[in-house]
């Protein structure tokens, strides 16, 4: 076996220096395109989830409490905070009320949710003060006052997709129809982008208006919102939480953004698997090629090997290997063409509508993977063709037949 090895690696070298130089770089740049997809795309996708988890933190925070079981509401909301707050991790906690309402201005009307909220609260728990992009936040003193989502305002990005209030500005009246019928006119105060559909097809208001139109008592909420010190790992601050005698459910914003990333990104992700495996295809089919081709050029070489006793397996593994320096210099100048892609993009991130920001995910285990199915692919494809030629008849291989 070890002669065998010998042989096949000297077969390869031999053939590798003799084979035309344009064909063998025209060979290792495709393939390095090829590991280039398996790699790149998912670090793409993964940066598309990081500022997918960004963008939770508006209506979830770090750790979000919710009702328990089939309850509208969290009945002891103030008792909750309390708890939340004495939990050494907790930066802050707030509480909200979100309902469904239509907002109508002049003649247009649109379905939304509305976010009752304590405005002096939210600077330490969400970006909602930080992204108002005409007029202001509200205070703890604005009642009749509304802050509207961007893509509900004629203009802004995203309102050409979905229904909108039309031409609504700072300083216009809007009629807010709530769910059980009540009918309320806000000034609008601000209006808010954040670039996502969760932040920017709602409305705000104070969570007394909500409390009121409602006719809430006791300090009820739909949510509790909890904001972590520093880096603290929003899981294990759960079992804290949970531990404090909090008995709703408690999610963290790692757990309500897998939920609605899985379905977000469940065409990206199959466009991702299509991809690959018709590089993977490509490359297997490109080696197959490339191998047979060579196999056919050197038939008659190949029986003669064979007559002077080198043996089937030499012959298949300096296929083999032939097969394995095409690919591992694919992976390697592919790796190349992903480090610098990747830095490329870290330095100058893909941005759209200039807010939302893509960086790359560097996934060691990916890469990994993907070496890893690259070099048994070649080795695969490499094999056959020199396999099923080694086993003809000496005489035949030698007259080429």
């Amino acid at each position: 076996m070890i002669n065998d090895l010998k042989v096949g690696l000297l077969g390869a070298k031999s053939s590798i220096k003799r084979g035309n130089k344009k064909t063998i770089v025209f060979i290792i740049f495709v393939l390095s395109l090829i590991f280039m997809n398996l790699v790149f795309l998912p670090s793409m996708i993964g940066g598309i989830s990081g500022m997918f988890t960004n963008f939770m933190q508006y209506p979830y925070g770090d750790v979000v409490v919710e009702p328990s079981g089939d309850n509208a509401y969290i009945n002891n909301a103030d008792n909750v905070l309390q708890k939340a707050r004495a939990v050494p991790d907790v930066h802050a906690a707030t509480k909200r009320l979100d309902v469904g309402a239509s907002i109508k201005h002049k003649q247009k009307i649109v379905g939304s949710t509305i976010t009752g909220l304590l405005p002096s609260e939210e600077y330490d728990i969400s970006n909602y003060p930080n992204i108002i992009a005409e007029g202001e936040f509200l205070g703890d003193l604005s009642r009749n006052e509304i802050i509207i989502g961007a893509m509900l305002v004629e203009g802004y990005f995203g309102s050409e997709i979905y229904d909108n209030l039309g031409a609504v500005g700072v300083g216009s009246l809007v009629d807010v129809v709530y769910g059980n019928g009540v009918v309320r006119t806000y000034k609008v105060k601000g209006i808010m982008e954040g670039t996502f559909e969760l932040v920017d097809l709602n409305a705000l208001v104070h969570y007394k208006e909500i409390e009121d139109v409602y006719g809430l008592e006791g300090g009820k909420a739909t949510s509790v919102v909890i904001k972590l010190k520093g880096n603290v790992n929003s899981a294990k601050a759960k079992e804290k939480i949970i531990a404090a005698g909090i008995n709703e459910e408690i999610f963290t914003a790692d757990e309500k953004s897998d939920a609605i990333l899985r379905q977000a990104m469940q065409s990206i992700d199959m466009i991702n698997v299509v991809s690959n495996l018709v590089s993977l295809i490509v490359g297997a089919a490109l080696i197959l090629i490339i191998i047979y081709i060579n196999v056919l050029h050197r038939k008659k070489e190949i029986g003669i090997l064979k007559a002077i006793g080198i043996t089937p397996r030499s012959i298949v593994l300096t296929y083999a290997f032939i097969s394995m320096f095409y690919v591992s210099m694919g992976i390697l100048a592919g790796l190349v063409l992903h480090f610098s892609l990747m830095y490329y993009f870290t330095v100058s991130p893909v941005t759209f509508y200039e807010s939302i920001t893509i960086i790359p995910e560097i996934q060691s285990g990916l890469i990994i993977k993907s070496v890893l199915t690259m070099l048994i692919m070649s080795v695969v494809a490499g094999i056959l063709p020199a396999w099923r030629v080694s086993k003809e008849d000496i005489l035949e291989a030698i007259w080429g037949r």
